[in-house]
């Protein structure tokens, strides 16, 4: 647990939050990662709906546990000499797109039996893969995985701003924390609400006022509840 704040604290750049906010939503998949030596078979999936931040948990966990990032469909003997490279720690997103499945299954025995530690990210569950070889897909279904959930509150306030910073969006404060309270407590919904906002957006304007904020909840047919204040 001591080394949490560590892993935790690092700084993605403008991409990200400028500090990953550990709440209820994803308190147990940081814990997880930041067991990262005891992972069983050495190999963990974390997963969730886009946009739940599982790129900066990801790459957090890579830069602490000094893991390479490996692409889902490298071949399996380039793979295998980037596991030895890397000390057996790899990293693998968007693992259930674009697979290639001997690559994969070669990565997971090797980690197995020689230690080290795989993080794989994906959307779905490892036993939901579209995966043909038999072997890996009994390699899938034992898995242990990390599980990030829909925003709280906290989270979702650095998700809104996250995104919209991505698109050049400012938010001012009372703007954002009016969305926040009224929002629904989705990836989805802050993707939908900074699309709305983009509608309502003149370019070089200042940042997002609470009157702008308001006609965006309108756009995207949330409502407004609560205070209006």
């Amino acid at each position: 647990m001591s080394d949490q704040p560590r892993l935790f604290e690092f700084r993605m750049g403008e991409r990200s939050p400028n500090t990953l906010v550990v709440s209820e939503a994803n308190r147990d998949a940081a814990g997880l990662l930041t067991g990262w030596r005891a992972w069983p078979g050495g190999s963990l999936a974390l997963v969730g709906p886009r946009g739940a931040g599982k790129t900066h948990l990801a790459l957090a966990w890579a830069v602490e546990a000094g893991a390479r990032q490996l692409s889902p469909n490298a071949d399996p003997d380039d793979a295998a000499a980037t596991f030895y490279e890397a000390g057996g720690r790899l990293l693998i997103e968007d693992a259930d797109q674009a697979l290639h499945e001997p690559m994969l299954w070669r990565v997971l025995d090797l980690v197995r039996s020689s230690g080290g530690a795989v993080l794989l990210t994906a959307a779905q569950t490892p036993s939901d893969w579209p995966v043909g070889l038999a072997d890996l897909r009994s390699r899938l279904a034992a898995l242990p995985v990390a599980r990030l959930k829909e925003p709280d509150e906290g989270l979702m306030e650095v998700v809104l701003r996250r995104i919209c910073r991505e698109q050049f969006i400012q938010l001012s404060d009372d703007a954002l924390q009016y969305l926040v309270r009224r929002l629904p407590r989705t990836f989805a919904a802050a993707q939908a609400c900074a699309a709305a906002l983009d509608a309502e957006l003149v370019r070089g304007a200042k940042p997002v006022s609470l009157a702008s904020a308001k006609r965006a909840l309108q756009r995207m047919g949330a409502g407004v509840g609560g205070e209006d204040g």
